[in-house]
């Protein structure tokens, strides 16, 4: 018998039951849908976490004082080893042309109040080449410049959020604003507003905090001579990596502390293969749990082809009895084991790619779909009915014709 005789029989027992094959499919079905949406939807996320990282910056580096995760415990004064304007200045020296921007970066809250209102304020202090390092829009006035750091003007750089929450209609630039930081009042007034484009990022900050506002480093609200953390920007060109340990040697050999790892470097670059191989972990293991709906589905394909043998038991012995060989009907069977479980496969293609595409818009992230992962459900599919249809073939392929013949 030729494959497409087989396969017309096939899809003549199929359509004979149709209800017993659907429910066979079932298992296939959610198995294939469920790996298809889950990887997709890891994706969609993995894929929104590169966009966010690059609207913050790849070449962006932190250099912090402080102790590593495994030294926690260590009971040593930092103070000793903060950096300082000094050092700063050494490191443009050395690694100017390998920087955009470098910075000191102080973070602390506080507070602007108008009227009745109170405002909860996040507050950074940097310096003039901040502008360079994170990723900004200066959509009114100007940023800080190195005559403002040196005479540590009582100068303010807001978002354009605090603009709509604070100003209404008013013009911003040149207006007073009395901040409070831990009880001690001062007057800035406002010289620039500026835009952010990054935003899951940022999506933590904004929830708890009305805007986010930067100062010049050494205002007289934040008058700290040293830093207990550096921001830079690496130029393109230079290795990030590199540059940025290589920053943290030179500020060791400087403050007597090679080797004491207490000069802590983060790179956004490393934090995003972080992220992404978390990402990654967790989508491979969230499908592989959903993978074993298709080995149930297996299952149930080989159970119901075993009853399809049973039921059929005279049919095949007919067939024998009148010269149909072995491999024949082999065939026969393997053949509707593989459209069963291909046209379940094909199902939850369709199925999968509809439930990404759903979960994608809600949770508001790109849809990614990987051909790879789709061509390769569908095959594994397949193999699930050839493995799970080859025992009851071979089955129905042993039955001696006589008994056959018989079986009532």
């Amino acid at each position: 018998m030729n494959i497409k005789a087989s396969m017309k029989m096939a899809f003549a027992a199929i359509k004979a039951n149709k209800m017993r094959t659907l429910l066979t499919m079932l298992g296939i079905i959610i198995g294939i849908s469920s790996v298809i949406a889950l990887v997709t939807l890891g994706n969609g996320n993995k894929a929104m976490m590169t966009k966010e990282f690059s609207s913050y910056g790849t070449n962006r580096a932190m250099i912090y004082v402080g102790s590593s995760y495994e030294d926690e415990s260590n009971d040593v004064d930092y103070s000793t080893y903060y950096i300082t304007a000094e050092d700063i200045q050494m490191i443009r020296r050395i690694y100017g042309d390998k920087l955009e921007g470098i910075s000191p970066v102080e973070s602390f809250n506080g507070s602007i109040v108008k009227g009745k209102n109170t405002y909860k304020i996040s507050f950074s202090a940097v310096n003039e080449t901040y502008q360079h390092i994170e990723n900004m829009n200066i959509v009114q006035g100007r940023f800080f410049n190195q005559k403002d750091i040196a005479n540590e003007s009582q100068q303010i750089v807001i978002a354009q959020k605090m603009v709509k929450n604070y100003f209404g209609n008013e013009d911003p630039l040149g207006q007073m604003l009395l901040v409070d930081v831990n009880g001690q009042t001062e007057p800035f007034r406002v010289i620039g507003v500026f835009s952010k484009d990054s935003k899951a990022l940022s999506r933590a900050s904004e929830s708890t905090f009305d805007a986010y506002t930067l100062l010049p480093i050494g205002a007289r609200i934040n008058e700290n001579e040293s830093f207990t953390s550096l921001e830079l920007n690496v130029k393109k060109e230079a290795n990030v990596q590199n540059t940025v340990e290589g920053i943290a040697n030179i500020l060791e050999k400087k403050h007597d502390a090679v080797g004491k790892r207490y000069y802590q470097v983060q790179t956004m670059e490393s934090q995003m293969k972080m992220m992404n191989k978390f990402t990654g972990t967790i989508t491979t293991f969230v499908a592989a749990i959903a993978g074993i709906s298709l080995i149930v589905g297996g299952i149930g394909i080989m159970n119901i082809m075993l009853v399809s043998v049973t039921e059929r038991t005279r049919e095949i012995g007919i067939r024998k009895a009148i010269g149909a060989k072995k491999k024949a009907i082999l065939a026969q069977f393997m053949i509707e084991s593989i459209i069963v479980s291909g046209i379940g496969g094909l199902i939850g293609i369709v199925l999968g790619i509809g439930f990404a595409f759903i979960g994608t818009k809600l949770m508001n992230v790109p849809l990614v779909i990987d051909i790879k992962v789709v061509c390769g459900a569908f095959l594994f599919s397949a193999l699930i009915g050839i493995f799970f249809g080859l025992y009851p073939a071979n089955k129905a392929a042993k039955l001696n014709t006589i008994d056959a013949l018989r079986y009532e």
